[in-house]
């Protein structure tokens, strides 16, 4: 490699190596916020995946007004999260646009859409349990209708997001499973799609109050875990990364 792809290819490197120091620590915020809007002592990790996770997230399980609006902060940093992607994207890319470029894409628009919906709007779920606790409810009915319909606005805002989440991660594992890319095969074990199927299995078997610490930040081990690794791998390997990059075009 000359020595404009050289320089180059260090400067690629200490972004990768920012994301990691910068990027990764701020995830892990992420998992407080997701514990302050889904975590509930009560729950066995059967029990976060039928309604009873509803009506906690409907209710915020009773936590105070102020821990709510410090759940939506996380949502201020999905535009940081979705950096993420680029160690992985640098990983991928030798294998071509499409088993590249294309998924990470896919992904990092989810990111910013649950971002936006989730994180910073959540808490939108739960101001009418708060305000009937706070004031009382004469009209249950007016209650029920409007809950209904906020949940509705969310189910439209998540569903983009969703299929693009879902694509992206089931595009990613396909390309490590290809073997055209910097990361081995095995990298397969901690994509964001093998860090959900494990902490759903591994949550749900858990008893309460620990199947919570888990499974309530789950939006955060799918990034996090991803990071970590894929910064690691790249961190200080001679790997010509530019050469990689030239290779795939």
């Amino acid at each position: 490699m000359n020595s404009a792809g050289s320089i180059r290819a260090r400067r690629e490197r200490r972004r990768i190596r920012l994301i990691g120091c910068l990027v990764a620590p701020l995830i892990f915020w992420n998992g407080v916020c997701d514990s302050l809007y889904g975590y509930a002592a009560g729950l066995s990790g059967s029990d976060y995946f039928s309604p009873q996770i509803a009506d906690v997230i409907m209710t915020a399980a009773g936590r105070p007004h102020w821990q709510i609006m410090i759940a939506q902060t996380a949502g201020w940093l999905y535009p940081l999260y979705a950096l993420s992607l680029y160690p992985w994207w640098v990983g991928l890319r030798q294998a071509g646009f499409w088993w590249s470029t294309a998924p990470c894409l896919l992904l990092a628009y989810a990111l910013l859409m649950i971002g936006g919906i989730q994180h910073a709007g959540w808490a939108f779920l739960s101001v009418l349990a708060q305000a009937q606790s706070l004031v009382g409810s004469t009209d249950p009915a007016f209650h029920a209708m409007a809950n209904r319909l906020i949940v509705e606005h969310f189910i439209m805002g998540d569903f983009t997001a969703m299929v693009a989440f879902s694509l992206g991660t089931l595009w990613l594992a396909a390309a490590l499973l290809r073997g055209d890319t910097m990361f081995p095969r095995w990298f397969i074990l901690v994509s964001p799609l093998a860090v959900l199927i494990a902490t759903g299995i591994v949550g749900s078997l858990l008893p309460a109050p620990i199947a919570g610490w888990l499974i309530a930040p789950f939006g955060t081990w799918f990034m996090l875990i991803p990071t970590i690794t894929s910064c690691l791998w790249l961190w200080n390997g001679s790997a010509p990364l530019m050469t990689n990059a030239r290779k795939a075009s």
